[in-house]
């Protein structure tokens, strides 16, 4: 049963539906608090510049979100790198504003992550190599 749904990507999938309630909340949050000053590598973005700055983190969770839910092959590179992206920020904020817990937590919650889904990155894998995906199917047309 175990190996079933290892196989499956269960696992990955409900990571995703997280990712997808994370962006949701995400959104009521930036609407619910418009005034929330963004930290972002160090630098507090404020004022009405701040509104569209603010949506990338739920657009983000959404895609990571879809991408993980139907084992879409983008989607790990995009969690790879948003990731990378997060836990940059977090240092250069950790380094700019000083050591928060909160912060830390964060950083290594996103590091751990980070190291499950490079180890379940095979299910990420296209099942469908390029080559063949391209190749003509009718026997006339091949060289």
């Amino acid at each position: 049963m175990i190996q079933q749904t290892t196989q499956r990507g269960t696992d990955i999938k409900l990571f995703g539906a997280l990712f997808l309630l994370v962006g949701l909340i995400d959104v009521l949050i930036i609407e619910f608090f418009p005034a929330y000053a963004l930290k972002l590598f160090g630098v507090t973005i404020a004022g009405p510049m701040a509104y569209v700055v603010k949506l990338h983190s739920p657009a983000v969770h959404f895609l990571i979100g879809y991408g993980f839910i139907f084992l879409r092959p983008w989607s790990w590179g995009l969690a790879m790198a948003y990731g990378g992206f997060g836990l940059t920020s977090e240092l250069m904020n950790q380094v700019q504003f000083g050591f928060h817990q909160l912060r830390t937590g964060f950083m290594v919650s996103t590091a751990l992550f980070l190291c499950y889904v490079a180890w379940r990155r095979i299910l990420f894998v296209d099942p469908v190599p390029p080559a063949t995906r391209l190749a003509s199917s009718s026997p006339e047309v091949r060289l």
